[in-house]
């Protein structure tokens, strides 16, 4: 069989597997109806007025958008809703961009131009610092995680904007996501993360969890007004949008990105083989598509995971001088800590308890190759001769083309 795997973008990686060493998932439930185009659900939300209503009567517009490491079709969406303002006489100079950058770095000049085009140059823009602890508002402690958040989510209209797919920490993303880690103060993002890996139901894909709790409390507190949230195909293409209250409309959402995302498989692999796309740039991001392998691969299997890495290990030097230790001595040190980037500890934590439990390929064009190798993550320039080699005859190959899949063993005592 011939597979297709996702590398950058409109860029693949081609694959062949022998048909009878490929574990293919059982087939998907199929959707009964298209879903929501942007405009059908920016005028009809999920228990919300429609977005023209809540903008007329706002002073300031605040809308929380993604960074560079994220690939929601932002620029199209502030497009359309530019349009329809000034088709409805409301000002674009109301509106304000806040860049939910978390903890990675700020976006360069180039990166702005490309993400958001001619809004880089006649729309306000704000890039959240989460080290900036003058510009946060505090809104109490839930969970044991104090809420600390950007001054600019209290404008009179704050609209978060992004996308719902799998996710290690929250279950799914979307939602309040976009404001906590996505413009909180660091304590908030770390401790918020320490909390989902040590003291949550949470893992990829499961709704029910703490973090997720948190989440929801946050965008309360916080009068998150409104979101506009998109969900994928398998194939990485918008399927839908869904918009309105930042909880009942994630709810539909991660029901419907269930429905396109969702592939059982009645075992687990001995080898899966897997794209981190569309979290590309850095291992950091990528170990989106560990925690996904790590589903459907038994224990003791191999991982291997395509990704271009196009900035190595990315914005946290610690992070990847911390995978040469042991889960638990990690988790030794969080639970003392008091050094810089403790965020750090809590993402090589979690990578770590993957790495332990299966072995882990990369394959990558990244000039970061050498950095990898040291940590014995080792670099490869070729997919095919990789999995000729780690799944000699008799072992069972899945294939994933995307981290956007949400693989399930059908059987549980396949587990």
């Amino acid at each position: 069989m011939k597979f297709s795997l996702d590398y950058r973008e409109k860029e693949r990686l081609q694959l062949e597997v022998p048909a009878g060493r490929v574990l293919l998932p059982t087939s998907p439930v199929e959707r009964s109806e298209e879903g929501s185009s942007l405009r059908e659900s920016l005028l009809k939300p999920f228990d919300a007025a429609p977005i023209l209503e809540l903008a007329e009567s706002a002073k300031e517009i605040v809308l929380i958008v993604e960074d560079h490491t994220r690939h929601s079709p932002i620029f199209e969406t502030l497009s359309f809703m530019k349009s329809l303002f000034v088709e409805n006489k409301i000002p674009w100079s109301k509106v304000s961009l806040l860049v939910a950058t978390g903890t990675h770095r700020q976006m360069t000049s180039d990166e702005l131009s490309e993400k958001f085009g001619s809004f880089s140059r006649d729309t306000k823009i704000i890039q959240h610092d989460a080290e900036a602890a003058g510009r946060m508002e505090d809104y109490g402690e839930f969970l044991g995680v104090p809420i600390r958040i950007n001054e600019a989510v209290g404008a009179d209209l704050t609209i978060g904007v992004g996308s719902i797919v799998p996710h290690r920490f929250s279950g799914w993303s979307g939602g309040a996501k976009i404001v906590i880690p996505g413009v909180s103060a660091y304590e908030t993002v770390f401790l918020s993360h320490r909390m989902a890996i040590l003291k949550s139901r949470a893992d990829v894909g499961v709704l029910d969890n703490e973090f997720r709790e948190l989440i929801d409390e946050t965008g309360k507190r916080v009068g998150l007004d409104f979101i506009i949230n998109f969900y994928y195909d398998i194939e990485g293409r918008i399927a839908g949008c869904v918009s309105g209250n930042h909880v009942t409309a994630h709810r539909e959402g991660v029901k419907v990105a269930r429905e396109e995302l969702l592939r059982e498989y009645p075992e687990r692999a001995d080898v899966t083989v897997i794209s981190s796309f569309p979290s590309v740039t850095d291992f950091w991001q990528c170990g989106k598509a560990l925690y996904t392998s790590d589903l459907v691969t038994r224990n003791g299997g191999d991982i291997v995971m395509v990704s271009s890495l196009d900035e190595g290990f990315g914005d946290h030097p610690l992070f990847a001088s911390l995978l040469k230790l042991e889960a638990e001595k990690i988790l030794e040190r969080l639970d003392m800590i008091t050094t810089e980037d403790p965020l750090a500890y809590v993402a090589a934590y979690a990578v770590r308890k993957v790495i332990e439990k299966k072995r882990i390929h990369i394959v990558s064009d990244t000039k970061f190759a050498d950095q990898f190798n040291e940590l014995g993550l080792t670099v490869h320039q070729d997919i095919q001769s990789v999995v000729d080699r780690v799944a000699p005859a008799g072992k069972r190959i899945a294939v994933l083309q995307n981290s956007l899949v949400l693989p399930e063993i059908s059987n549980k005592e396949a587990q």
